[in-house]
């Protein structure tokens, strides 16, 4: 006897035109153009690649996991491990900030930093990497590793949110007689405070460089 046709819906899976890494690319590019995370839609993301916007959660569990996924792909940027084939630690570590410095310039990418703890393999790398090269510091690995990543990201925190811009854009429009340290202060100096702390957690030069 033959069975009754069965009335349950069949599970779409995958387009074949269509994965994670293509997704990635699309949410990467709004946000580029966005600036925010905020700016930018799960609707949007989903006409980036020609699919319906419930299609997302075919490749990624929730509109977060992509962002997660995002801010991991870009920390890849830096290409830490690359670091580790440099001889003097010093030199090491002054690259790896410069090249923070490139990464954190791509519009969006400290808006990634800021929405969630980013806990993916590019991540990892990047710590591994750091805990490697301050392995000799004065200090436990762990503490220069995080000394360096919350100077490094609140330094640019405070700077994008204008902390520090602002007030020293007031310095010539308002009266700071009764505050004369910041009316006076110098502009600030990033490559000094970097040799503060290498000097402060013992990482020296053993390239024959010296203090710079």
């Amino acid at each position: 006897m033959p069975q009754p046709a069965s009335t349950q819906p069949t599970k779409r899976g995958p387009r074949g035109d269509i994965s994670r890494a293509r997704i990635l690319d699309a949410a990467d590019r709004l946000l580029r153009e966005k600036g925010t995370v905020e700016g930018v839609s799960l609707r949007a993301i989903a006409a980036g690649v020609g699919i319906a916007p419930n299609a997302m959660y075919t490749y990624f569990a929730s509109l977060s996991q992509l962002w997660h996924d995002l801010g991991d792909q870009r920390l890849g940027m830096v290409r830490p491990e690359e670091l580790l084939t440099i001889d003097c630690r010093y030199c090491a570590l002054l690259e790896l900030a410069q090249r923070g410095l490139q990464l954190t310039a791509i519009p969006g990418t400290m808006s990634l930093l800021r929405t969630q703890p980013i806990l993916g393999p590019n991540s990892f790398r990047l710590s591994e990497t750091i805990l490697e090269l301050t392995a000799d510091a004065s200090i436990n690995p762990r503490d220069a590793h995080d000394l360096l990543l919350a100077w490094f990201y609140g330094g640019i925190a405070l700077a994008q949110e204008g902390w520090t811009s602002g007030t020293d854009e007031i310095r010539g429009e308002r009266d700071l007689s009764d505050f004369p340290l910041i009316a006076g202060r110098a502009d600030p100096d990033t490559g000094a405070q970097l040799r503060a702390i290498f000097r402060g957690i013992g990482i020296v030069h053993s390239c024959g460089l010296g203090d710079e």
